[in-house]
């Protein structure tokens, strides 16, 4: 297909998509960020040098509420955002951009307008990396593809088929140390934006759950992960580290739950730090801790805290307790799929990408 080809092709689409858009309720909006690089270690001070204007694109939908889940949550919206800012540091950290798509979670909802909480994950983008050679005080990231979240308050009200939003949150840029330095970026700023819904707005009316819940009151699960790490100093190396974490879980309402588990990890960084261990084998680099967690309920899926401690580990790590944000979905009746971050503190310690199997 010659590039004529393909523009009339893209001509002849756009009005089924606006169609579409229009029928499942879409808008658009464009959002200002005013604020600074927050620079959650002593070290990251060497990269602030003035306030930051970021620039924000996005487009979402408020879900239609047929599940039981969407009206726990009284109608959230699901989005997808583009960001782009420069940090107000274009010698050592350039542009940077990121796309994820995100859940506006409503705590308070009225007929035209809600107070929530933009809860977003996707990919970000540095121009500018740490370099050895042409960069070498660029401390806090160490790649060009790295992981964006989003956290935000945010108040929306409509007047009609526009809306004007306000908000206050983070964005923060990791690569989770795939590559070092990861001490990341943050993006702490308050904004404004505007918003144009491409169909009529139909005024939110709260119609209580009575259905059955969806979850038994317990769960139990064992999940297997891994991926790979670097530790100590940048362009040490990565290393594979696998995690085996068995869980009980006790839903507490609708839309939350608490959990107690024991872990078992398997990390090859530990050698980077402690020479005394190269000679062992791979048995000789495994730690056992145990953490309790909180979680917040979608449906199939989740998203959850937890905070645990080591109670076992060859030799010192970075820190004496871990922490774990990340998500999971229950892809079938007994399956889970597992994505989260470990870190200890603010500090990444490492992706977990893995499945497990979950019964009640």
């Amino acid at each position: 297909m010659c590039r004529r080809e393909r523009w009339w092709a893209l001509v002849a689409v756009l009005p089924l998509l606006l169609q579409v858009a229009v029928a499942q309720s879409w808008s658009v909006g464009l959002r200002g960020h005013y604020g600074f690089l927050w620079p959650h270690r002593p070290s990251s001070w060497v990269l602030v040098e003035g306030h930051a204007v970021a620039t924000e694109l996005f487009a979402e939908r408020r879900l239609p509420g047929d599940r039981p889940w969407q009206r726990h949550y009284r109608a959230p919206s699901f989005g997808v955002g583009l960001l782009y800012t420069g940090l107000a540091n274009p010698g050592r950290i350039g542009a940077t951009a990121r796309v994820l798509p995100y859940l506006q979670l409503p705590f308070v909802r009225g007929r035209h307008g809600d107070l929530g909480m933009r809860l977003g994950w996707g990919l970000g983008y540095v121009t500018h990396p740490y370099d050895r050679r042409g960069n070498f005080k660029q401390i806090a990231i160490g790649s060009r593809l790295n992981t964006a979240i989003q956290l935000m308050v945010a108040y929306n009200h409509w007047f009609g088929r526009t809306g004007l939003s306000a908000g206050f949150g983070i964005d923060h840029w990791s690569n989770g140390s795939f590559a070092l330095p990861n001490l990341g970026l943050n993006l702490l700023s308050a904004s404004l934006g505007v918003v144009r819904s491409l169909g009529p707005v139909t005024p939110y009316v709260h119609v209580p759950d009575t259905a059955a819940l969806e979850r038994p009151r317990r769960e139990q699960s064992v999940v297997g992960a891994m991926f790979w790490s670097e530790t100590g100093r940048p362009e040490s190396g990565r290393h594979s580290v696998y995690s085996l974490i068995g869980q009980v879980q006790w839903r507490l309402s609708r839309k939350s739950a608490v959990a107690v588990g024991a872990d078992v990890f398997n990390k090859g960084a530990l050698r980077t730090d402690h020479p005394e261990l190269e000679d062992r084998g791979r048995a000789a680099l495994t730690q056992a801790g145990l953490h309790a967690g909180y979680a917040l309920l979608f449906g199939r899926g989740e998203l959850f805290l937890q905070m645990g401690a080591y109670v076992y580990t060859p030799v010192p790590d970075e820190a004496s307790v871990f922490h774990r944000l990340g998500g999971r979905y229950r892809i079938a009746r007994h399956l889970v799929a597992h994505l989260a971050l470990k870190s200890h503190y603010a500090v990444a310690d490492h992706w977990e990408f893995g499945i497990g199997y979950r019964w009640s």
